[in-house]
């Protein structure tokens, strides 16, 4: 069996992707407080669209590091579940009931 390849060339095109809209926007926007939030903002959303990448392709990135012969050495084990029905759900109790006594100090006493 093969194993999945990243697919390197979409990181890559982020990348680029990324690093284009930066020196556009260096270059188009004049310096100044707006320029920092949108930097900020494509760098952020970059490094976003980067752990997307990552997390679309963390199989494939695990497969990196295996040898060819990991298929055969890998042993798993099924360990079946040693209740044959469902466990009864508690009987809900009813709340307790609390008693609560009113305060013996005026309102203006307390807040100022």
């Amino acid at each position: 069996m093969t194993s999945p390849r990243p697919g390197w060339a979409g990181l890559y095109l982020l990348a680029g992707l990324m690093l284009g809209a930066l020196l556009l926007t260096q270059g188009l926007v004049a310096a100044g407080a707006e320029r920092t939030l949108m930097q900020c903002g494509l760098v952020l959303g970059g490094f976003a669209a980067m752990v997307q990448w990552t997390r679309r392709n963390r199989a494939a990135l695990d497969h990196l590091d295996w040898c060819e012969c990991a298929s055969s050495r890998v042993t798993v084990r099924v360990i079946p579940s040693g209740r044959e029905r469902p466990a009864r759900a508690r009987p809900e109790r009813a709340p307790r009931p609390r008693s609560v006594e009113p305060a013996d100090t005026p309102f203006e006493e307390v807040a100022p």
